[in-house]
């Protein structure tokens, strides 16, 4: 079973705005797997810090002194040492870290009595160990005198700092030199957590207990130390050195403290960037799907980007450290793409005259939704529009064409119109949503047909329009189609012309003879039969009639009735034209020259008769060909198409100046030919075969026949 794509799905993946935001969120996850932005999260932590203020949970002292030993690293004297260690056991200390090298002192009797003050601890003692060697000389301490570390707990107070020397996480554990030991933030905090804590700067770090060493020891301490854990640590030395977002420089055991003030908050954890981008862009995503109204979508787009702010002070106030520097690529980028995409409508997309979307955004906006059957595409023909705008100003020239196409939508505001500058207007309409789609645009012709009231006075619209809802064509085929349909369709007797499939309809609408077309006229393949033309009365042959022929390899003779729209309808007619022309008039050259009558006439049709082109063409052929201009007869065909006769008789005016002759063809059918006839200056009258065929059965036909002759005479 064919398994059927959802109309959502298919019209949300081929919209510019959901291409826009994938490639955004692109560039944004590319940027977050190389960690481009992290400068710019490290400012933001940096903000975050200041936003807001938490306290402590008061269950970690930290102690200090200025050291005594002959190290400068060195935490205290060894007996002043010991004897501090013996207070806070006996004070009822729950744990006691010490975040500074044990060294020996040069006393025995000291070095023994800080032994033993350790080892009575026991697994309330925690010395400190630099273990990594990765993080820079700069950050190691010397390590612990191994006469004190037997049986002793150790851990690790290595710190990573970044290139402004803030410390933003600390691992769970640390190894190095083949050993592995446990971060001291883990011993204070009490915690089995193996994940790295993200500190969590907005825990004041000034609102850690502190006190003294000779507080402790004169028995005065200010501070309950019962069941707390303590770090006994100083300030002395670079290493001991790390910076507080916001405060400068504090000491390093400080760090180790807050790391384990944010594990007893239950906070410190990262979101990473990849998943901040993910999060902010399929809610864009969701968000493109779900809210199509433009105004809507600008609200959803204030919602979306105010998204970011809530997460900065969320995550502040929570102890997440979110990495979100990337994801702000999301809203740069795809701010950008739809800056340019509205600069490209507004300049290339747009119309200058209308400010309406022309047809190349109509090609953008459908893209490869030209290849479905479950729309109409519809092409509304404003008849004698240039001679409507003769008589109005610029600005009315564009109030007349945006009223057209608002009439066009019928104030849905889902139906986009397109105009392409000229006198097409252009649409689609889902098939689905219309039993009978002739009488909805019947309906809505008579609508857009109402006068238009342009400063104080009526203005008229006169429009056919053309449908294509034929199957599995491209776009470009589809807007050709349904214009031509628009072409072939007639104010007076046909206003509506529907193409409904191009197999049911295949002697006008076939679109494989159109592929076979391109090859003929590309192979130069079309040739020209001679139809003798008769004098009545005497039965003398006059001339001749240049007929345009072309024999398909598989299908034999085509008419031309047949070929001739298809090379219309794929911008192929001035080929065929010239190529016409050009056979007609070296056919009529070698008649003269064998002394026959050499009068030939050529077809043009009437929808050529609108610029230079058919001039340049028929010059090109007469040099060409050496023929005598006054041999030759252009044959104007559907005459009813012409819009503008004032051009149309400056071209063929032009003409008649190097000696061509002028008829106008099928004379007395459609209903423009007499306007065409007093308009135009034509020198020969053809009457259409309907006529003069019904002559001996038809007295109406007869007194047609016998007035028009008449006609043709006086004129």
């Amino acid at each position: 079973m064919e398994r059927v794509t959802p109309n959502w799905f298919r019209r949300v993946m081929t919209s510019a705005r959901t291409h826009h935001a994938a490639i955004a969120i692109a560039v944004a996850a590319v940027a977050a797997a190389i960690s481009l932005l992290r400068p710019l999260d490290i400012a933001v932590w940096s903000i975050q810090a200041k936003l807001f203020s938490h306290e402590p949970s008061g269950q970690i002292v930290y102690v200090s002194d200025e050291p005594e030993g002959r190290s400068g690293d060195a935490i205290l004297g060894n007996v002043r040492l010991a004897r501090v260690l013996d207070k806070l056991s006996s004070e009822g200390a729950k744990q006691i870290v010490l975040a500074a090298p044990v060294e020996r002192s040069g006393s025995d009797m000291a070095d023994l009595a800080l032994r033993d003050a350790i080892a009575r601890l026991g697994d309330r003692i925690t010395l400190t160990h630099s273990v990594r060697e990765d993080f820079g000389a700069d950050m190691a301490l010397p390590p612990n005198d191994p006469f004190f570390t037997d049986g002793v707990e150790i851990a690790s107070r290595d710190i990573r700092d970044d290139f402004m020397r803030f410390v933003w996480v600390v691992e769970s554990e640390y190894a190095g030199g083949g050993l592995s030991y446990p971060t001291m933030w883990t011993a204070l905090a009490d915690s089995s957590r193996q994940a790295p804590v993200f500190i969590d700067y907005s825990i004041d770090w000034k609102a850690v207990p502190q006190m003294t060493a000779r507080s402790i020891e004169q028995s005065d301490p200010d501070i309950e130390i019962s069941g707390k854990s303590i770090v006994i640590g100083n300030f002395a030395g670079s290493a001991n050195q790390a910076k507080v977002p916001g405060y400068g420089t504090v000491p390093a055991p400080l760090i180790h403290i807050l790391a384990a003030e944010t594990s007893i908050r239950a906070s410190g954890y990262r979101v990473s960037a990849m998943t901040v981008v993910a999060f902010f862009g399929a809610v864009l995503l969701v968000g493109l799907h779900f809210v199509a109204a433009s105004r809507r979508r600008r609200y959803f787009y204030g919602a979306w980007a105010s998204g970011f702010v809530l997460v900065v002070f969320l995550s502040a106030e929570l102890g997440l450290r979110v990495q979100i520097a990337d994801a702000f690529l999301i809203p740069l980028v795809f701010g950008f793409l739809r800056a340019k995409a509205n600069f490209k409508r507004r300049h290339f997309y747009t119309d200058e005259k209308s400010r309406l979307p022309n047809f190349m955004a109509l090609r953008r906006d459908l893209g490869d939704e030209g290849a479905r059957d479950d729309y109409a595409m519809v092409i509304a023909k404003i008849t004698r529009l240039e001679a409507i705008f003769a008589s109005l100003v610029p600005a009315e020239q564009k109030r007349y064409l945006r009223q057209v196409a608002s009439r066009l939508s019928l104030g849905d505001e889902n139906t986009s119109v397109y105009y392409d500058g000229g006198k097409y207007f252009g649409f689609v309409l889902p098939l689905a949503r219309y039993d009978d789609l002739e009488a909805h645009l019947d309906g809505l012709r008579a609508v857009v047909s109402q006068a238009i009231l342009l400063s104080d006075r009526p203005v008229d619209v006169s429009l056919t329009i053309g449908v294509d809802c034929s199957l599995d064509k491209p776009l470009h085929a589809r807007i050709s189609s349904a214009i031509a349909a628009a072409d072939q369709a007639r104010e007076a007797y046909r206003p509506v012309f529907i193409i409904t499939d191009f197999e049911a309809d295949s002697e006008q609408w076939d679109y494989s003879l159109q592929a076979r077309l391109e090859t003929a006229l590309s192979e130069d393949r079309i040739s020209i039969k001679l139809q003798p033309k008769a004098e009545l009365e005497t039965g003398r042959i006059v001339g001749a009639e240049a007929l345009a022929r072309w024999v398909d390899q598989e299908k034999g003779e085509i008419s031309p009735a047949q070929f001739v729209p298809q090379c219309e309808r794929a911008g192929r007619l001035d080929d065929l034209t010239r190529r016409v022309m050009l056979r007609s008039m070296q056919a009529s050259h070698d008649l003269a020259v064998r002394e026959l009558p050499s009068q030939v006439s050529i077809n043009v049709s009437a929808v050529q008769l609108v610029d230079n082109r058919i001039v340049e063409i028929v010059h090109r052929a007469l040099n060409e060909s050496s023929v005598n201009p006054c041999d030759i007869t252009i044959e104007i065909t559907e005459t009813a198409r012409i819009e503008d006769f004032d051009r149309a008789g400056a071209i063929m005016l032009q003409l008649a100046e190097e000696g061509l002759r002028f008829s106008i063809d099928d004379f007395g059918v459609a209903s423009a030919n007499l306007d065409a006839l007093f308009r135009l200056p034509f020198n020969e009258l053809k009457l259409d075969q309907m006529f003069v065929r019904e002559i001996g059965r038809s007295n109406l036909a007869g007194s047609i026949v016998a007035n028009t002759i008449s006609l043709a005479r006086d004129a």
